[in-house]
Order: structure tokens, then sequence, then C-alpha cells
């Protein structure tokens, strides 16, 4: 990460950038290379680390052993490192997920590198609410409140001069560091091993259909799994929600996979662009548009965005973080719980820090990517 040889290697593991050449206006082209922070953001399976895989972990990462700290559900824990409760529930033979204890250690097969944790104290100055506290520290309001503990029992009763404690995230664990630059060493057979598993052909189309409108049909290719759960994440939605618009595909990747240019992802057969469900004058529209509250259905959206979830095959999805805004409010009026909450969304702790499956990443304004298992 410290020098540009490094970073430019990280740049072509990740396969999120591409050069700006034959860009569209709908493209999920993005026009420059990440930066650092956003290197070390990214998930583990896709840039690697330094750190040598576990057995257990078939995403090809470290384990990580996470204690529990008081106050903290599964969900919290889950969203913290990126992954699914029901991955730590398996992972750790968990009998009952209500009833985790301060102390106890989880095994984790990390998305989002975890991190040190250091103590900070903060003064309460004048004119400063407890949103824009917990902002600045990247924290939920709750997670504020549960790492304060007795040092801060309510919110109302804050006052100026007031000082509190509490933990925050602070740099990347050495072993989930994005690996150093390799030195130029003779190509050897790479043998198997645990965690590692023959990469499936990328030889099936996805087919539109009375559901779906795919904008590129030749780069609508995955693997067979990909595009099984495509349509069974699609057809849910289309159930409960027949009369709405045709579900709007992106790409996938070209038939056989590899390259597709100008993009550096979408190489595996994975990886799919959907378009958020609009409304108004956009509601039929067969093109990524620009989204605000004014043309997004967030109704429909975090229906298809469920059913996608539902699959239990995501990996993680890519959605810009003022949209992710606009779904949690609606997914907890909807009778979310805060523990399906605290597992799915990066929102309310800023972009600024990885949290759940649906994160924000650059270039998702008009559309959200999602990744399934390999």
């Amino acid at each position: 990460m410290k020098s540009l040889r490094a970073i430019a290697t990280l740049t072509l593991v990740i396969g999120l950038w591409a050069p700006p050449a034959a860009a569209s206006e709908d493209s999920d082209v993005q026009h420059r290379p990440p930066t650092a922070a956003e290197l070390e953001a990214a998930p583990l399976s896709l840039r690697g680390t330094r750190g040598a895989p576990h057995p257990d972990c078939t995403n090809g990462v470290p384990q990580w052993l996470h204690e529990v700290q008081p106050g903290e559900h599964l969900g919290l824990i889950a969203g913290r490192y990126g992954v699914r409760r029901a991955e730590l529930v398996e992972l750790n033979g968990i009998e009952n997920p209500n009833l985790i204890r301060t102390g106890q250690s989880l095994a984790v097969c990390p998305e989002i590198a975890p991190r040190k944790q250091k103590l900070v104290t903060h003064v309460v100055a004048s004119g400063e609410t407890m949103t824009e506290i917990a902002e600045r520290y990247s924290l939920s309001i709750a997670e504020l409140l549960e790492r304060s503990g007795s040092e801060l029992p309510n919110l109302n009763r804050v006052r100026v001069g007031q000082s509190f404690s509490f933990l925050v995230d602070d740099g990347i664990v050495e072993a989930f560091l994005p690996p150093l630059p390799k030195k130029v060493a003779k190509k050897t057979k790479k043998r198997g091993g645990k965690g590692k598993h023959k990469r499936s052909k990328v030889s099936v189309q996805l087919l539109g259909g009375k559901y779906m409108h795919i904008k590129r049909p030749r780069l609508a290719f995955g693997t067979a799994k990909t595009v099984g759960l495509i349509e069974r994440a699609v057809g849910q939605y289309k159930r409960r929600h027949a009369k709405g618009p045709k579900v709007l595909i992106g790409n996938l990747s070209k038939e056989g996979g590899g390259k597709l240019e100008p993009h550096l992802s979408h190489r595996h057969g994975v990886d799919i662009d959907v378009g958020y469900v609009l409304k108004g004058e956009t509601l039929s529209s067969t093109r990524f548009r620009g989204v605000n509250q004014n043309t997004l259905d967030p109704k429909r959206t975090w229906a298809l965005v469920k059913a996608f979830l539902d699959t239990d095959e995501v990996r993680y999805i890519f959605m810009d973080y003022a949209l992710q805004k606009t779904l949690y409010e609606h997914a907890k009026s909807a009778g979310a719980s805060q523990d399906d909450l605290d597992e799915l969304f990066q929102y309310p702790r800023g972009r600024g820090r990885s949290h759940g499956i649906i994160r924000h990443w650059r270039s998702h304004k008009n559309h959200f990517h999602v990744r399934f298992e390999k």
C-alpha cells in the first residue's frame, strides 16, 4: 500500500476500476483508480490478504476470532465483518443465536477486514448533537451508547463540557492487510487445497422474457448457478409485485468469462448489475438513469434487493450510501428487526466505515451491483 507498485497490483486484483475509454453514460465504469483507503475497504475475497487462508474459510481468507463486547448481538457482529448471521451460527455451532454472551469468542471468515480498536475520549462541544458525534466516529447512535456504557446512559442528558470514553476502529489487523507486492518468479503449476474450488464455466445466458429486460444480451452470461439464482430472485420479486416494471439487468459477463472491456470486473460470471426500481415517468426505463427521491420506488426496490439476499448466496451488494439510507428507513418502517438492519446495512455509520452486506462503492447511483458466492 505504501508504494505505487502495490497500489497498481491491488487495482488489478480488485477488478473494480477501468480506464475511461469507451465509457457510456449508463456504465458502471469508474474514471480513476481506487484510493489507498478504498483498496483497504475492498472485500477481502477480492483483494487478498497477507495472512494465509484458513481451511474453514471457503472465501479464501484468514480466520479471525471476535470477542463479544457488551451490548453486541449476532446481527451487529455479522455486519462488522460483512458476513451473514447464518455463517456465524454454522461456523461456531451456535445453538441459540439470541444467547451469545459477553467475552465469548466467535470464529469469523470475514469479508471486511478486522480492525484494531482504540479508546478515545470525547468532550461535548456547544451545539453538538449526539448524531453528529456518532457520525464523526463512524458509529450508529446505538453503538455509541453501547460502547460508552454507564458514562452515557441517556442521550437527552449530555451537556456541554461532558466527557465520555468509548472504543473506535483503528488500523487493520496485519494479517488482513492487502498483500505485499510479489517478486517475479518462475511459473509453477498451481496446486489445489482446502478452501479452493475449480472455477465454474461462464456458459449460461440469462434470458429476458416477461420479467426482465436485458440491456446487452451478449454480456449476460454467467455460471449455471448464478443464472439460476438471478431467475429465482427475480421470480420471487415479481410474485410479490406483479404489476411492477421489468427488472433492468446490466452486465454479467461475456460468454466464457475473462476481461470485459472497459471493465475489470464481471470476469467470472458471478457479478450482476441491476437497476433500481423507478416510478413516475422513468418507470419503464431501459437504461440506468440517475436515481433520486423523486424517481426511486423504495418499496419495490427493497423487495428486489431482499429477493437477492433471500437466496443466501450473496457475498455483498454495492449501493450508493444515500440510497442505502432510503432503503434502510423503508425496511425499518416495514418491520425489519434491528438484528437484520445491523447485519445488512452499512448505513447509518457513514460511507467511510465498511459494515454490512450492503455497502457503498462509488459509481453505484444508478444501479446496484450484486456478487454471488463462487
